[in-house]
């Protein structure tokens, strides 16, 4: 039987947990001979990190609306004969199952990586139920959201979350990468937007200071550009610019969250299962976070951190000051989220599971 070959698509254009997921996959595979590639708009981030990683990635016409995307990817298809498409937003997901129906000579595959609800149109019906082969969710939470509420197939649903290198995440030999250390320090890892819920970890941030003031707050990643000013702008009218660091995009998340005592993540709309909460369980560090999405998946309150109400920044404010006051709650969490990421969430274990998925498609 010949190579599978796998194209990938993805048309948004920030870069966050998602797109590191999808380049961490095809990094992978590539390592271990499949022939896997990329289309992503050229002036998008997903292109521009993967040119930089050296992964073959081809240019593509994706901005949403775009109808020239449809002949390009039926193009590409056909030149490297592909034997699996993998969509994994809203616009490249019709784009595949447009091109699908013109030319079904290919396997379909979408990834659902987020919670927020779909509705149950016939539009949704056929994006979800008709066009693709299989789904993968991140989480079970959203699985089990597509099968009980949508409806859908569920044999054609697999849950597969996000696994973490823990060769990489290895907190007996990544030192501390925010120096000199300086008080305690409490981070939050995330893309900015809305729903992710930095203003609230800026809310807690100057009632945690009232309590510890030798606290530091760290918030590492990118996103939309208005959902930072307004947390920019947060900083500002709070007079916290010397005390919560905006890092952008780092490269060093183990090196960060080996510097933190703790990691918080607010969110309280959309997630599946975040990458930073598992790699911060890797790294034997205490997580604060919602039961949004699948999160609860993997914090059960008390065992592998703390679970607050979501918006609620004296919540927040509570649990921090808990962790503060009780190394051994902290050094209890950090042991118990690492064995359970040994257990469940390892990088070859999502790897296996998808190599499974993609051989059933040539069966």
């Amino acid at each position: 039987m010949p190579k599978i070959k796998i194209l990938h698509l993805e048309s948004a254009m920030g870069f966050g947990g998602q797109q590191i997921r999808i380049l961490n996959k095809i990094r992978a595979l590539r390592e271990k001979n499949y022939w896997i590639t990329l289309g992503a708009f050229p002036k998008s981030e997903i292109f521009k990190k993967a040119c930089q990683m050296e992964l073959k990635v081809y240019p593509l016409p994706l901005k949403k609306r775009d109808l020239k995307g449809i002949f390009a990817v039926l193009d590409l298809i056909k030149k490297e004969h592909i034997h699996i498409l993998h969509t994994h937003t809203s616009w490249d997901s019709w784009l595949g199952g447009i091109v699908k129906t013109i030319y079904p000579k290919f396997a379909l595959i979408r990834t659902r990586h987020v919670s927020t609800p779909i509705g149950r149109t016939p539009l949704s019906w056929l994006l979800y139920n008709v066009f693709p082969h299989y789904i993968i969710t991140t989480g079970e939470a959203i699985k089990n959201q597509l099968i009980n509420y949508n409806k859908f197939n569920p044999k054609k649903i697999v849950s597969i979350p996000t696994g973490v290198d823990l060769a990489v995440f290895d907190p007996d030999k990544v030192k501390p990468g925010l120096l000199p250390p300086n008080g305690f320090n409490i981070g939050m890892i995330s893309i900015f937007l809305e729903w992710k819920g930095h203003k609230y970890f800026i809310l807690a941030a100057k009632e945690i200071l009232k309590e510890i003031p030798h606290a530091e707050f760290y918030i590492v990643g990118n996103g939309n550009k208005r959902a930072r000013a307004r947390i920019e702008k947060q900083i500002q009218d709070f007079n916290l610019q010397n005390k919560v660091h905006l890092l952008g995009f780092r490269e060093d998340i183990p090196q960060i969250l080996a510097s933190l005592n703790v990691l918080v993540h607010p969110s309280y709309a959309g997630e599946g299962l975040p990458q930073a909460i598992l790699q911060a369980l890797a790294m034997k560090k205490p997580v604060i976070t919602t039961n949004i999405g699948s999160i609860y998946e993997v914090i059960k309150h008390r065992e592998t951190g703390l679970i607050v109400p979501h918006q609620d920044p004296q919540a927040i404010t509570e649990a921090v000051l808990e962790l503060y006051k009780s190394p051994a709650l902290r050094e209890k969490l950090g042991k118990k989220g690492r064995k359970l990421v040994e257990q469940r969430y390892s990088f070859a274990k999502m790897i296996e599971e998808i190599e499974n998925i993609y051989n059933s498609c040539r069966q």
